[in-house]
């Protein structure tokens, strides 16, 4: 080898060296920060430890921040809206045709948990008590519930998903039949 060869090979080895810290720089960057992850129960159930604290007929949603950063949860909120309105873009946002702010978000027995830090590697839980006489109906698919955060403009939104039919269509029959 002479030595304009062994000086390529170290160029090429320090471009390569380079390049792969610049991503990983990225790649960190891209993780840093506040990571929201939402789940849902929609049929939830609070069971155990002292009956007067069992709730039946609930939408739970948890909240874990799974970034490195903490937030602060403000509201948790419920939206009537179709769905492509929830990915609007630009200066007008999000426009619901319904938009409902739950104040006491917490399970009974709970303190109240809005506002409240959400650290990282934490969970925060709220829930959504039904209200027959506002909504009849948080089944059909065109609701959302969520939680606004203090780093963030734009809700968290998770999708309450449509009801499954109880009971199979007319003229189906069963298996085995």
């Amino acid at each position: 080898m002479t030595g304009s060869n062994i000086g390529s090979y170290v160029a090429i080895y320090a471009a390569v060296v380079a390049t792969s810290a610049l991503l990983l720089n990225f790649k960190s960057w891209f993780d840093s920060g506040v990571k929201l992850r939402l789940g849902l129960m929609v049929d939830g159930m609070v069971i155990g430890g002292d009956p007067r604290h069992e709730e039946e007929d609930l939408v739970i949603l948890t909240v874990t921040n799974r970034g490195d950063a903490p937030t602060m949860i403000t509201k948790m909120v419920l939206f009537e809206m179709p769905w492509w309105e929830r990915y609007r873009i630009g200066p007008r946002k999000i426009r619901p045709t319904k938009s409902y702010v739950i104040p006491n978000p917490q399970l009974k027995g709970y303190p109240p948990n809005v506002p409240s830090v959400l650290e990282p590697a934490k969970q925060w839980t709220g829930a959504l008590r039904r209200r027959e006489d506002i909504i009849p109906d948080l089944r059909t698919g065109k609701f959302y519930t969520g939680v606004c955060a203090s780093h963030r403009d734009r809700p968290y939104l998770v999708r309450i998903p449509k009801k499954k039919m109880d009971t199979l269509p007319v003229g189906t029959k069963e298996l085995g039949e």
